[in-house]
């Protein structure tokens, strides 16, 4: 009896005990969107104020520039309409100066007896200013000069003012939030949604930088991606490095001064599976660029080379991309494989095959579809998914034509599920195939990047 409300005890305290660890862990959850909400609360306060300083700072400046311009505008009609008025001035002052010599020479003559002063007369009758008496200079009318006025906007500042009154938009969050983040070879997969229903989203901008961006005073993001898709692979990260991804969009009723909207929150992620690779030391190929890329050499004999592990598994697409071409040869290709004991061809049992003219080759058997020609910046993509019974669909891209096929494949051993040996493949569990990935050319210069 004792035994047993000891042993009660114990697991009323270990049942406590995971209580506590719960709530522990919830609490800390608590905290992290508790310090989320005043942080951000903070940050939203300092934009706003770090915004309008700089936005007071442009209008004044915008205001001082313009009263500027006008003003030089105005002395420039002034300047212009007062030249020839001070001209025509001078012309009336000069002649208003000629009369006056004029008529104190006329005095002159007629006072006193005349009947002596003969020559001067004829002289006075002959005198440039004398002649000039009837030229009077033509006075433009008032309404032919310049009356400087100004035409303002009364209303500018009312509508300056709703301008102003419409600026920024206090957002709860944001309209987009990253779903989800999936491990990929050498890359991460992220995923999003919309949230905000209002917006008419175009198109969205996948953002990532090293490391923790929430505790970063200034991270730097780069731009993966803009288009229209809700998820997207980013690649050649590093391997058990934290990165920090953020997902914005653009609108049709966005203002076109706000063509992004507000960023979801940033969210971290990681991989543990490192980017595929070509093996090295094959005398005939070169592999550069951490492995990914793989140059067929002058040297050595026409082979296979694989890659330097079995890294292919359903789930995860693999992409080739012919960077350079060489001469071309029947069965130069591009392939998976179960296997990298055959260098000799890819055409084999266990494998698949593309080569460069389009020909598609299962277990070593041409299929009657045809895929388009490689050419130079052709991605070639193979996309596996295990099916419940123990085939593996297959999806081949290549210049946007694809292929579909279900291939039955041996099962990896310690696969076969409770009926295991009677092919009964809805009953595996943890079925999980890995392939080798491949390529032979016969020519040099053949260049293939793997991603």
């Amino acid at each position: 009896m004792a035994e047993e409300l000891i042993r009660n005890v114990v697991d009323i305290m270990e049942g406590a005990h995971t209580q506590k660890v719960q709530l522990s862990e919830l609490l800390h959850s608590l905290d992290e969107a508790h310090d989320q909400v005043h942080q951000s609360a903070d940050k939203s306060k300092s934009d706003l104020e770090a915004h309008f300083k700089t936005l007071k700072k442009a209008i004044d400046q915008a205001l001082d520039e313009r009263l500027t311009t006008l003003k030089k505008e105005v002395d420039k009609i002034e300047k212009s309409a007062s030249v020839p008025l001070s001209q025509c001035k001078d012309m009336i002052n000069q002649g208003m100066d000629a009369a006056s010599r004029v008529m104190d020479e006329g005095g002159s003559i007629l006072s006193g007896d005349p009947t002596q002063k003969i020559e001067r007369m004829v002289q006075l009758k002959d005198n440039p200013d004398t002649r000039a008496l009837n030229s009077v200079p033509a006075v433009p009318h008032l309404s032919d000069v310049p009356c400087i006025s100004v035409e303002l906007d009364k209303c500018l500042g009312d509508r300056l003012s709703e301008l102003i009154a419409q600026e920024g938009r206090v957002l709860e969050r944001s309209p987009i939030q990253i779903t989800d983040t999936i491990e990929r070879p050498g890359g991460i997969l992220v995923k999003w949604i919309e949230v905000d229903d209002e917006l008419e989203v175009s198109e969205f901008c996948l953002q990532y930088c090293l490391g923790n961006a929430k505790t970063s005073s200034s991270p730097t993001f780069h731009t993966a991606y803009t288009g229209p898709n809700t998820c997207y692979t980013v690649k050649n990260l590093n391997t058990n490095t934290p990165y920090s991804f953020r997902v914005s969009c653009r609108s049709s009723n966005n203002n076109s001064s706000w063509p992004w909207s507000v960023s979801s929150v940033p969210c971290m992620a990681q991989t543990t599976i490192p980017h595929y690779e070509w093996s090295t030391g094959c005398p005939s190929y070169a592999v550069c660029y951490d492995n990914k890329i793989a140059t067929r050499n002058g040297t050595g004999d026409t082979m296979v080379l694989y890659s330097s592990t079995s890294s292919c598994v359903p789930g995860h697409p693999i992409t080739f991309k012919v960077i350079s071409m060489g001469e071309t040869s029947p069965f130069d290709s591009v392939g998976l494989s179960l296997d990298n004991s055959n260098t000799d061809t890819l055409q084999q049992d266990d494998a698949i095959l593309v080569t460069k003219s389009g020909f598609v080759f299962v277990d070593g058997q041409e299929m009657k579809i045809k895929l388009p020609e490689m050419k130079k910046g052709s991605l070639l993509t193979f996309d596996l998914e295990d099916l419940s019974n123990g085939k593996v669909r297959v999806n081949v891209e290549l210049e946007e034509k694809v292929v579909t096929f279900d291939w039955k494949v041996p099962q990896p051993p310690g696969t076969t599920g409770q009926f295991g040996g009677f092919g009964l493949g809805g009953m595996l569990t943890g079925s999980v195939h890995k392939f080798y990935f491949g390529l032979k050319f016969s020519h040099e210069d053949w260049k293939v990047l793997v991603e």
